[in-house]
Parts: structure tokens; C-alpha cells; sequence
């Protein structure tokens, strides 16, 4: 897709999907990143219009930081130029064509994003986080992506097993071993 972008003739269309797609942003809170909230010293953004009606905090990656890097550090003034969708909006549907693409949305940069981070290890709890959900409901959607992480966690429990059996015939050890036969 980030290809596809690169031969719009719209110059931003690179940055904005490489920008949406490194942060999880939806749309709207992209297109209204003034840079006022960008702090990159701290590498971070500061989200104060979003859909929860939460301010937020969004840490950057090498890959976001490097956009707004090439955007040039202004004092002020919007990130992307425009608050306005249609400046990006054809050059996005081509850009969709050119990929090859079907049925691919805006909002499925978003998606990808915590696709992405679920698959490289991060937890459900930070991909909520990230993306400014209100309740963990809505990042259970990426759980089927992490399945080594669910092996991982009943794993565990083989350290617990072991542990019962290297403590022999003590009250604990019976009290485990008790409650792990229920």
C-alpha cells in the first residue's frame, strides 16, 4: 500500500498513511494533529479531540517520528496541512486500486496497526491503550492473532506444577496440588 502511495501525485498521501498506519490514529485525529501536540523530544503525541472524548497520549515509533520528521518541525499549524479528508481522499482510492486491494478502508490502517503490535508481543491491555478504547472489549478482536503468547501463558503453569512436586509432602504443596485436582 505505502508503494502505491509513493506514485500518487499528491505529495502528503505517503506521509499521512505511513504516519495513520505507524500510530493507530483514526482518520479525524491524523488530520487534526497540530504541532503544538507533538513533542518530539519525548516522543510522544497528545491526542485532546477523540472519538472517547479522552485526551490520550500516543508514544511514537522510529517510523511515525520519521514522518514528521520529513514534515519539518513547525511551531503550529496542523501536521498534514488540512483538516480536510477530501484533499486525500482520491488520491487514497487510487492509491487502494493501484495495490490491488478490495474492500480496503481508511480505518483498516488502524486495524493493521494493532494487528501488527498484538502479532510482535504487545498485550491486549497495551493495545487498548494505544488505540484509546474504553474497554478491553474492543481490542479482544486482535487476541486470535497471538496464539504463541496464549501457549506461553499456560506454560506457566508448568513452572507452578514442577514447583508442587520439588516441595514434596509439605501443607502447601497439598493445598496446590489439592486445588489444582478440582
Amino acid at each position: 500500500m505505502l508503494a502505491s502511495c509513493r506514485e500518487s501525485r499528491n505529495g502528503d498521501l505517503t506521509d499521512f498513511v505511513e504516519f495513520s498506519l505507524f500510530t493507530g490514529l483514526r482518520r479525524g485525529e491524523a488530520l487534526g494533529l497540530t504541532w503544538e501536540r507533538v513533542d518530539r523530544a519525548r516522543g510522544v503525541i497528545l491526542l485532546d479531540i477523540t472519538k472517547s472524548n479522552k485526551r490520550r497520549e500516543v508514544p511514537l515509533n522510529s517510523r511515525a517520528d520519521a514522518v514528521l520528521a520529513r514534515r519539518g518541525s513547525k511551531s503550529s499549524g496542523l501536521v498534514f496541512d488540512t483538516r480536510d479528508w477530501d484533499h486525500f481522499r482520491t488520491a487514497w482510492e487510487h492509491a487502494v486500486e493501484r495495490a490491488k486491494l478490495t474492500d480496503f478502508h481508511f480505518h483498516d490502517l488502524r486495524h493493521t496497526f494493532a494487528s501488527w503490535a498484538v502479532q510482535r508481543g504487545a498485550t491486549l491491555q497495551e493495545v487498548k491503550d494505544l488505540l484509546g478504547h474504553h474497554s478491553l472489549a474492543m481490542a479482544l478482536r486482535y487476541g486470535h492473532l497471538a496464539p504463541e503468547h496464549l501457549r506461553s501463558a499456560v506454560a506457566r503453569l508448568d513452572a507452578l506444577l514442577h514447583a508442587v512436586s520439588a516441595q514434596g509432602s509439605t501443607q502447601e504443596a497439598a493445598s496446590e496440588v489439592e486445588l489444582l485436582s478440582k
